[in-house]
């Protein structure tokens, strides 16, 4: 073979060689960016919705804390535990409801927010946790109502509130599981819904 040929098969093969490296080298550039950019993604979804869950979480927990303590006087009352004291368990059992409804607007809002960040699991687990919370309210107010007129001193009666307290809990419980799950998504590995 001659010079003039090896050189220019050797020139051919060198410059195959870096037009290779240099398409490798352009597909993981790419590559990464790709990454970089679902990292991104996702971290800029992820601290609003971490604002809207734990707005969310916090109002629930006042909710029911506030629920939660009328449902223990109406309990008192119901079982007929202190008669003596019926008029002021009723009254706080009252308060402690009324102080509700100023928290009714910021309740429906934090729900609100939650629904525009998503994703829909979570959006559908606060749907749920408000449903189960407004029957727990709902049935609150008419137990009160009841024992107000003087009806309705049962043991069930203080039975069915617990049972609708730990109902709007555990949905309260599965709204915070699945906005923990949510959260733990990279934008890496599994992409953000």
């Amino acid at each position: 073979m001659d010079a003039g040929l090896a050189a220019v098969l050797g020139a051919a093969v060198g410059a195959i060689g870096t037009g290779g490296a240099g398409i490798g080298a352009a597909l993981l550039a790419r590559s990464q960016a790709r990454s970089q950019l679902k990292a991104e993604h996702a971290r800029s979804l992820r601290e609003p919705r971490r604002v809207a869950y734990m707005a969310f979480a916090e109002t629930m927990v006042e909710d029911q804390n506030a629920l939660s303590t009328a449902t223990s006087h109406l309990q008192v009352v119901a079982r007929n535990e202190h008669p003596g004291a019926r008029e002021e368990l009723l009254n706080r059992a009252r308060e402690a409801y009324d102080s509700l409804e100023s928290n009714e607007h910021h309740h429906a809002h934090r729900y609100a927010q939650v629904v525009v960040e998503g994703p829909p699991r979570v959006s559908s687990a606060a749907s749920d946790a408000r449903v189960a919370f407004t029957e727990f309210k709902s049935q609150v107010f008419n137990r009160l109502i009841e024992l107000k007129r003087g009806q309705g001193s049962c043991p069930d009666m203080a039975e069915s509130l617990g049972e609708s307290l730990l109902a709007a809990h555990k949905a309260y419980i599965d709204f915070v599981h699945a906005a923990a799950l949510a959260m733990t998504a990279d934008g890496v590995d599994r992409l953000p819904e």
